[in-house]
């Protein structure tokens, strides 16, 4: 996720190293993105929305359709993390004005378009989970996702995992544990879901049980 950000930092700060001040919609716009993730992350959704109709509005002034699209799908990238649909209309509409080979891969990615992937184009850390979903081989797949570094990324691909592939407690718990250690509710919640969702179709029912008294008393 952070490799994806580096355009749109770069765009905000490289250019603020000689003589001439960063424009001010740049700082604003990132920082209300960045505040986006982390609010949405932790269940503050109408405060992350109200952050992320700020950063469209100050990208907007600049008429930058290569950071607005890296806008929305930063937007795509916490859904998928946090195991929701998302809208695509927004980058689609950017698209059919202006193409980015970049945008569209990681927007292939998000889809789960795994085949449309250009490999070399995408975030480095995303690339033997890209290498394992396209063979289809339950542990490595586990193994590509529980690997990367980045906790958001990592969710982010245990989210494609758990849409588009089989998949097992391993990765649930991991995602789980992932989004507990970094404090983000709303992701926690929605792999103990998943997670009770699998102990029940497997007739684990304590089990079911037991995160079904942990998810009454996160959200309580």
């Amino acid at each position: 996720m952070k490799t994806f950000l580096f355009l749109f930092a770069c765009s905000i700060f490289i250019f603020g190293c000689g003589s001439q001040p960063v424009p001010e919609w740049k700082n604003v716009s990132f920082n209300n993105l960045e505040s986006y993730k982390t609010n949405y992350l932790n269940g503050r959704v109408k405060i992350a929305e109200l952050h992320f109709d700020k950063a469209i509005e100050e990208i907007k002034k600049s008429g930058d359709l290569e950071i607005l699209s890296t806008a929305y799908l930063t937007k795509y990238a916490v859904s998928v993390a946090v195991l929701e649909d998302f809208d695509d209309g927004d980058y689609l509409r950017i698209e059919s004005v202006q193409q980015n080979p970049g945008s569209r891969t990681y927007y292939n990615f998000l889809k789960g378009f795994f085949d449309k992937v250009d490999k070399g184009l995408l975030p480095s850390r995303y690339r033997d989970v890209l290498n394992a979903f396209r063979d289809g081989k339950e542990k490595d797949m586990e193994q590509a996702v529980i690997s990367i570094e980045d906790p958001l990324s990592k969710l982010i691909a245990a989210g494609l995992l758990v849409r588009h592939y089989k998949y097992s407690e391993v990765i649930l718990k991991a995602a789980a544990d992932t989004a507990s250690v970094n404090g983000w509710k709303n992701a926690h919640l929605a792999y103990l879901e998943k997670l009770q969702a699998l102990y029940e179709a497997g007739k684990e029912t304590g089990k079911a049980a037991n995160i079904q008294k942990k998810i009454q008393l996160i959200r309580n």
